[in-house]
């Protein structure tokens, strides 16, 4: 079926609306970020079938198909081989953006994709992020998150901040007094969401973010460096007057102190140490396709019956998506996790070998490093949440990266 120009210019412009709109629902509304990838996904579809297309067979996007469709069936083997099919098929539907990644992917590579309207929706989201924390805090809400656990929406705001920071040196002088804006907005939200991993996340970040400044060797790299140093010790000095940061540290300290002294009473600093300490110790004796999807603090504790054990039973991870994912379905989950992280990791890294000036592919650094280190101390993919939003940047970056290659 051949499109005309003016049918494919609107195609596009509906594609760049949905791509603008996406980082602002995703985190801000229920449901709404999951329709619109449910719309790219039927685009992506019907693509396929009118045009006889295949996403993995496409060049620019049959890698992203590959791991995305491999990491969910990789899923579907961990329930399958768990001797509990039935009672564990329930939750595959959470990982149904793996299983569409392929046609959403098909979606945006017929489209003319617009990056700006991508970045301006990030930043509008970290602003309207800013207003959504700032209400619940006037509510008396400690650990403000919208409509999310406040784990997810702290790592969530920290991917944002990065994102948007990747573009900002590459900006007009206007376009930077609003990046600033939102940016202002990303660390107000990332320490009022009292998540630990993500202030540590942040940091990491921060850093490999300045090593990709210092290798372009620009005079304006340096400026952005001296910038970002101070600015980086402005928010350690003020972080050390906020209360919610010295008060969550603080606790962290004496709650493992309490631990390490033989104090077996439950708290979130002791589940996760006793959660790491039991994981590692029975790691030969997990079955080759795992114990099955969401079961691996149950495999772990259920013969417990200690106070911490009995409610390390009750999650449904063990604060490590490695070691969760190890549990869960084996080797073959958690290679296919590795997969999806690090084979783009690679694309990036080359990418921006070849070009340090593209910011896309500093974007794209970003992003997987940021989401492997949120994977070291919290659930990674699993929660809808992050599920969507790793796939919808993925593929936009990996599309746009693969593109400015110019791949044969």
């Amino acid at each position: 079926m051949i499109l005309g120009q003016p049918f494919r210019d609107n195609y596009s412009r509906v594609i760049n609306i949905l791509i603008f709109s996406f980082p602002i629902v995703i985190n801000s509304m229920q449901v709404v970020g999951d329709v619109i990838l449910f719309i790219l996904a039927m685009m992506g579809i019907f693509i396929s079938v009118s045009q006889k297309l295949s996403p993995f067979l496409i060049k620019e996007i049959k890698v992203v198909s590959y791991l995305a469709f491999g990491y969910f069936i990789s899923i579907c083997l961990s329930v399958v081989f768990s001797g509990q099919a039935l009672n564990l098929a329930h939750y595959i539907p959470r990982d149904f953006y793996f299983l569409f990644a392929p046609f959403i992917a098909l979606a945006l590579f017929k489209a003319e994709i617009n990056v700006s309207y991508l970045i301006a929706g990030v930043k509008v989201s970290l602003l309207v992020l800013g207003v959504i924390v700032l209400s619940e805090l006037s509510k008396g809400v400690v650990r403000p998150s919208g409509v999310m656990n406040a784990g997810v929406f702290g790592n969530l705001a920290v991917s944002l901040f990065f994102i948007s920071l990747a573009f900002f040196q590459h900006e007009s002088f206007k376009n930077k007094i609003f990046t600033f804006l939102s940016l202002l907005s990303g660390i107000f939200i990332i320490i009022e969401s009292g998540t630990r991993g993500s202030w540590l996340s942040f940091i990491l970040l921060l850093l490999v973010y300045l090593s990709f400044m210092y290798w372009q060797k620009t005079k304006f790299s340096a400026l952005i460096i001296t910038i970002s140093v101070i600015f980086l010790a402005g928010i350690v000095a003020v972080s050390s007057l906020n209360n919610n940061i010295t008060d969550r540290f603080g606790l962290l300290h004496s709650q493992a102190s309490s631990w390490l002294s033989g104090d077996d009473s439950p708290n979130p600093i002791s589940l996760r140490l006793v959660m790491y300490k039991k994981a590692i110790e029975n790691v030969g004796n997990v079955p080759f396709f795992g114990h099955g999807l969401r079961t691996s603090n149950i495999a772990l504790f259920k013969n417990d019956p200690s106070s911490i054990g009995i409610v390390a039973a009750r999650f449904n991870h063990l604060h490590n998506a490695y070691l969760t994912n190890y549990y869960n379905g084996g080797i073959f989950l958690l290679g296919a996790l590795l997969l999806l992280l690090f084979v783009p990791l690679r694309i990036f890294i080359k990418a921006n070998s070849q070009n340090r000036e593209n910011p896309l592919f500093t974007a794209g650094i970003l992003l997987v490093v940021g989401y492997a280190a949120h994977g070291m101390v919290n659930i990674l993919l699993g929660d809808t949440y992050m599920n969507g939003f790793y796939v919808f940047f993925l593929i936009i970056f990996l599309l746009l990266t693969n593109k400015s290659l110019k791949l044969p």
